[in-house]
């Protein structure tokens, strides 16, 4: 195989940035951080509500795009029932709400450890799959979580295909507020992730599970503790979204599109990145507005245009490319 020739300027850019990353002290980091955070929460003061209400879904879909890579991308385990564990943890934040009168941020954190432990005890047998038959089990198990919403027998509980309006005790603003604050803890999380002893055996079992095997990593274990973290990132958002839309029903927190548009904007960003979902859920959420405000009728159309672009031209995502470009710097941390 040939060996590919890059820009000077391109290479010098890379180095650049790496030099600029190695320079700045924990401090410095913290002091960017900082900065970057208090700009994201003083923005609804200049912005109407419905530009309000954008940058809130792309921060709870960047939010699902951290929790979906940090299994799927990561490990290769790709999980087509996504939407199953955002469900749920709708269903557990307004219950507990509702009928047992926890508080708001009591219920989120309760439907994160609920969702992360089913999740985890669900996904203990399937996690021996691999492929496509993971990936189709997953999309069975999220059906039959919608279904189970929907029938007489937990009609009790879920008040079955009527679904549950309650009146939450946040502000539009204040969701928005929650929705940066959680993009950033699940970004900071993964920051981690990229840069532990962790997040390399994740990448092996992705590489080459029975090598990876073999060579001492315990992969059941680590799946598991991805899967935790992945299923309860996708519970306390699934609970950010009920407070968001006031009203859940089967059809709505299990819609197929929280399964979907992370996916894409991991794939999109990269699989096992820090940007990854951060490029994807801006790029996508953004173009998915402006689609379906243009085209209403034929947004759908357009979207799937680009989720083809995304699968032929970047296979690898848009941060690995970049990369190969020599723009970005060849770190984990990225």
């Amino acid at each position: 195989m040939g060996t590919i020739e890059l820009p000077d300027g391109a290479t010098s850019l890379g180095g650049r940035i790496e030099d600029t990353l190695d320079s700045l002290s924990v401090v410095h980091r913290a002091v960017a951080l900082a900065v970057v955070v208090g700009a994201l929460l003083t923005l609804p003061q200049f912005l109407n509500n419905y530009l309000v209400q954008v940058l809130f879904i792309i921060f709870l879909f960047i939010t699902l795009g951290f929790g979906w890579n940090i299994l799927s991308g990561f490990t290769g385990y790709i999980n087509f029932g996504y939407a199953g564990f955002v469900g749920l943890g709708a269903y557990v934040t307004v219950i507990t709400i509702v009928d047992f009168g926890l508080p708001w941020f009591a219920a989120l954190l309760l439907a994160g450890l609920v969702t992360a432990v089913f999740g985890t005890i669900i996904s203990a047998p399937i996690l021996r799959l691999d492929g496509a038959y993971f990936a189709i089990a997953m999309l069975s198990l999220a059906t039959a979580g919608r279904l189970a919403m929907s029938t007489e027998y937990l009609s009790g509980i879920t008040r079955g295909g009527s679904g549950i309006s309650f009146f939450p005790a946040l502000s539009y603003t204040e969701q928005y507020y929650l929705a940066v604050v959680l993009a950033v803890g699940a970004g900071y999380f993964t920051y981690r992730l990229a840069n532990s002893p962790l997040g390399l055996r994740l990448l092996a079992i992705r590489e080459d599970e029975l090598l990876a095997s073999a060579l001492g990593v315990k992969a059941t274990r680590e799946k598991l503790l991805a899967m935790f973290v992945h299923s309860m990132i996708a519970g306390i958002a699934g609970g950010l979204l009920a407070f968001n839309l006031s009203y859940i029903d089967p059809q709505t927190v299990f819609d197929i599109r929280y399964t979907e548009l992370p996916i894409v904007m991991v794939l999109f960003g990269s699989p096992g990145t820090v940007l990854g979902p951060i490029l994807g859920g801006v790029a996508f959420i953004i173009v998915s507005e402006l689609l379906w405000s243009s085209f209403p009728t034929l947004h759908q159309f357009f979207f799937g245009l680009a989720i083809m672009f995304v699968v032929i031209f970047l296979p690898r995502g848009l941060v690995e490319r970049l990369k190969d470009k020599g723009l970005l710097p060849r770190r984990r941390s990225l």
